[in-house]
Formats: structure tokens, C-alpha cells, sequence
């Protein structure tokens, strides 16, 4: 699964920390790793899809834990 900062307000490299997530950078697609996408939805109780998908900034592509070895 890729994250991706997309926030208009910020300049294209900004850093910006995420509760959960860790630091993104706006503008560049992250690849999490199966432990950190358990960890965060452990936490949140929620699916990354489900808790970012009314954030206009936050891009999710791929699938959760569902096969690969990330």
C-alpha cells in the first residue's frame, strides 16, 4: 500500500508528520510496510482507507495486508 501527501497549502517536499503514519513528504508516495499498516489500524481502529477517506490530502493506492511481503 502507497500513501501520498497531496496538500496544496504546502510547499512541494514539505515534511509533515502523520499520528500513526510517520513523516510524509507532500508531493511523494510513501510505501508502508505490513507492520506499519497493522500498527496504524490497531491504533485507530479503523482501515487507513476508512480513516483517511474524506481527507482530500491523503492519496491511498494498493491494498492493505493482502499479499506481497512489503
Amino acid at each position: 500500500m502507497k500513501v501520498t501527501l497531496k496538500d496544496e497549502s504546502l510547499p512541494e517536499g514539505r515534511e509533515l508528520h502523520i499520528k500513526g503514519l510517520g513523516t510524509l513528504v507532500n508531493g511523494k508516495a510513501v510505501e508502508l510496510s505490513k507492520e506499519q499498516i497493522a500498527a496504524f489500524e490497531a491504533r485507530r481502529g479503523l482501515k487507513i482507507e476508512t480513516a483517511f477517506k474524506n481527507d482530500p490530502r491523503i492519496e491511498i493506492s494498493g491494498s492493505g495486508l493482502k499479499g506481497g511481503d512489503d
